[in-house]
């Protein structure tokens, strides 16, 4: 009988030990929330006063200046405040300039960040009104400078009755371009020193360098051309005439040169 109480006894939780239990730290959800709120803030107010940008560091840039893509930068959307700016070019990027394909926001130093641009490849250019106009391989016109640059052909022999800004230029052939880019891109690579690209009624081309003119017959081939006549432009340098790639292939590397006839003083 004894034992029976005794094991009804510690099965029994004493008030006092029952009270202990129940002491337990409590923190409710909405001074947890008021916490981290209060936290954020705290860290925001705290970049935002040591943060203040001072230095933009421009790179990747071929064509563009400096200044022209730190000028871009502060004209869209632009925030002056480096971690600030970071974050929100990850979130959205504006469109810069026509050439510029994309940009990359580093920081370097709280007060320093660095903005690394890529340029999409111009396809060629045309002297129109007086200035130069830059195209893409769409066709679409997107530039207009009184300048030259020395990397992209100047591209003749195309035929429209008008020219309007970030439009295509009307030509028949809209495939056009995509040849002129293809040129343009293989003269970059091979570093040829070709000026102009010189467009015929038949669609096929004519590179100008220097005094030589070298005639490409058709599209085929380019691949296997351009290459070649790196080779070739140093043999007849300072020399005067035409090179007929007509009868060139993977097969049968055969070129035509026809010197320039001087004319003799009668």
């Amino acid at each position: 009988m004894e034992e029976k109480e005794e094991r009804e006894e510690n099965k029994v939780i004493k008030i006092n030990d029952h009270k202990k239990q129940k002491i337990i730290p409590h923190i409710s959800v909405k001074k947890f929330l008021l916490g981290i709120g209060i936290l954020l803030i705290c860290s925001i107010m705290i970049i935002w006063a040591t943060c203040t940008t001072k230095t933009i560091k421009i790179s990747g840039n071929s064509h563009y200046t400096d200044k022209e893509v730190e000028q871009a930068v502060k004209k869209n959307g632009y925030i002056d405040n480096s971690v600030a700016y970071l974050i929100k070019s990850r979130i959205f990027q504006p469109k810069l300039l026509p050439f510029i394909e994309s940009f990359q926001v580093e920081l370097e130093k709280p007060d320093i960040i660095r903005i690394h641009v890529k340029e999409r490849k111009r396809a060629g250019c045309l002297a129109y009104n007086g200035k130069y106009v830059y195209f893409d391989k769409n066709g679409y016109a997107l530039e207009s400078y009184e300048k030259k640059y020395g990397d992209v052909p100047l591209v003749t022999g195309l035929q429209f009755k008008k020219l309007v800004m970030q439009e295509k230029i009307p030509v028949k052939k809209q495939e056009i371009f995509a040849y002129i880019l293809e040129l343009t891109m293989s003269i970059d690579k091979y570093n040829l020193p070709v000026q102009e690209i010189y467009i015929k009624d038949d669609g096929n081309a004519l590179l100008m360098s220097g005094n030589l003119t070298i005639d490409l017959y058709d599209k085929e081939n380019i691949d296997i051309k351009i290459p070649e006549l790196s080779g070739i432009l140093k043999k007849l340098k300072g020399k005067s005439g035409t090179i007929n790639m007509r009868y060139f292939d993977e097969y049968q590397k055969i070129t035509i040169f026809k010197p320039k006839k001087v004319e003799k003083n009668k």
